[in-house]
């Protein structure tokens, strides 16, 4: 590559309209820790804070300040902080321009050109190698249309650099490659798959990933066996009781913000997006970890293209940083899980099993008793009830449920209408042990796993094989992400789990009801709504580490990161 390149002058590409009115109410970075982090799931929302009307009318209030004490009192609270932030207006905080100079034939291949200050000519060039990643930076310095000064960023070692660390809740594997694969995202480097929990959910998974304290449930709502009953719900949620791993981070919006993030995706995401860049623009930490809530309401509310308009931001904000640093910010972004991104419908489990002859309760007295374990808007469902086996075959007579799993003598039981199978775990080997037909689609595995050798005579492997065998199954992973389900991810855990088709949800009525043409969501066992993914400018994810589970990236962050991983927890106020 010259030393110098000749910049262009020409028209620039159309810009998409500046972002629209925003103003930081809600939104809230990490000094201390918030008082008690944890909320159960991102697929849903406070009930109580879903009032009616999406359009609220132009009023201006100061925002509320939300004590725990008025955790179920803020529905009227939120629309108005709803109203402000949409009547109110204020300057995108995306500088970088989205798309380089149209410069035709002009420019050699793998060259781009940007007007970083809208004069009409570009100042600042991206060159990418070969394989289309963005290697080599460029500026003109000196006004003259020549590029001058270059920057090769992968001689900057990342423990030389400040490090911006992005958590996108929701958005799957296949959305980002694909979206990489069309051009976009080049300065990173391409993206690796990463397994989630099951159920496939936020506070699960990043508890993997930040190595905290376990949720209590899989959700903010869920049933206490000891007490015989269902707890927690809203106060519990909006209190971040599950949110332990939120301590780590330096940027989580305030859980007030959670619901209105999907009614109102876009404007809450440009507000999450000036929050963390503000946070960035302090300059006073060599490592920002920001979660942001508001890309799940995007894939829910507008399904893949509202995950495509959070890439290109999350895009041009690594342009950005690197552009303003000369190269000496480097970016991370990986998610918690996948999404379906189907409209989906929602299955009243309620009416279906009173239908079918149970007792619908709130507590378990008799075995014709069942609990509704409901909160959030998923794709999977879970119940609670003495005659597991009983439920499991109700279930599968209801459309849209694809696989139901209970224990059962010491083994995770797993039920489909193509048959029933047992997975079964010794000195952390497991097996599985087909009964009638194959639920999981795994006896072509299985068979070949043995011809290969790499069962032992009793059909037990280690998990890491069964990770390898099974990663890009229709159900990834699945024997180890069941049997962690009923035993390792949370203190609380239902008797019975149904894991839902595409296109099919559950959840508590009231948030069905705010999508009456159906969402997207997830949580369920396949592979869209299971797949994650990590991606870094800093460096590629060793092959030699990969297929990856949520909780294998603490052993691989540090070294994309320059710096130990998880970052330290901050103390609680």
């Amino acid at each position: 590559m010259p030393d110098r390149t000749t910049l262009h002058g020409s028209a620039r590409a159309a810009l998409p309209p500046a972002p629209a009115a925003c103003c930081a109410v809600g939104l809230r970075t990490h000094r201390a820790a918030r008082s008690t982090p944890g909320r159960a799931k991102r697929g849903g929302y406070p009930s109580a804070a879903l009032g009616a009307g999406s359009d609220p009318p132009p009023i201006h209030l100061a925002p509320p300040t939300l004590k725990r004490s008025q955790s179920y009192a803020v529905p009227a609270l939120l629309l108005g902080v709803a109203a402000i932030l949409l009547a109110a207006g204020c300057t995108g905080p995306l500088r970088f321009p989205d798309a380089p100079i149209d410069t035709t034939a002009a420019s050699p291949a793998g060259l781009q050109q940007y007007d970083t200050d809208a004069d009409g000519r570009a100042d600042h060039v991206t060159v990418a190698d070969d394989a289309g990643r963005i290697v080599r930076i460029g500026y003109d310095t000196t006004a003259d249309g020549q590029a001058d000064t270059f920057v090769g960023l992968d001689a900057i070692p990342p423990e030389q650099c400040r490090h911006v660390v992005l958590i996108l809740d929701g958005i799957g594997y296949e959305t980002v490659k694909a979206y990489r694969d069309a051009g976009r995202l080049r300065l990173f480097h391409p993206p690796a798959p990463v397994i989630s929990t099951y159920p496939a959910m936020t506070d699960i998974a990043l508890a993997d990933i930040f190595q905290s304290v376990r949720p209590v449930g899989y959700e903010a709502r869920y049933f206490d066996h000891e007490k015989n009953a269902i707890v927690g719900g809203d106060g519990d949620y909006l209190a971040m009781r599950d949110e332990d791993w939120a301590r780590a981070t330096d940027y989580r919006a305030d859980t007030v913000v959670d619901p209105l993030a999907y009614l109102f995706p876009h404007h809450y995401f440009r507000e999450e997006l000036k929050a963390v860049v503000d946070l960035i623009d302090r300059r006073d930490r060599p490592m920002v970890v920001a979660y942001l809530v508001t890309t799940a309401g995007l894939g829910t509310k507008h399904l893949r293209d509202g995950q495509h308009d959070a890439l290109q931001a999350v895009d041009r904000l690594a342009h950005q940083l690197v552009w303003q640093s000369r190269g000496l910010v480097k970016v991370t972004v990986f998610s918690d899980h996948g999404h379906q991104l189907v409209a989906a419908t929602w299955i009243d489990f309620r009416k279906s099993l009173r239908e079918k002859g149970w007792h619908v309760a709130e507590r378990l007295k008799a075995d014709q008793d069942v609990v509704v374990i409901d909160y959030g808007l998923v794709t999977y469902a879970s119940f609670a009830t003495r005659d597991r086996a009983g439920l499991a075959r109700t279930l599968l007579e209801q459309e849209g449920v694809d696989v139901v799993t209970y224990v059962a003598d010491g083994a995770v039981v797993a039920a489909s209408d193509e048959g029933i199978a047992r997975v079964e775990c010794a000195g952390g080997r497991f097996r599985y042990v087909q009964e009638t037909g194959d639920p999981l689609h795994l006896a072509a595995i299985v068979a070949q796993a043995k011809a290969d050798g790499h069962l032992d005579a009793d059909g037990f492997a280690d998990d890491r094989t069964w990770l390898r065998l099974t990663a890009d199954h229709e159900y990834p992973d699945p024997l180890v992400r069941l049997w962690r389900g009923f035993h390792a991810v949370t203190e609380h855990v239902p008797d019975v789990v149904a894991s839902l088709k595409d296109g099919y949800s559950a959840g508590l009525p009231s948030r069905a009801a705010r999508y009456p043409d159906g969402a997207s969501t997830h949580g369920d066992l396949a592979r869209k709504s299971s797949t994650a993914f990590i991606m870094s400018t800093a460096g590629p994810v060793p092959a030699d580490a990969q297929p990856l589970r949520a909780r294998d990236l603490p052993a691989i962050l540090p070294a994309l990161l320059g710096r130990p991983w998880p970052p330290a927890r901050k103390e609680k106020p």
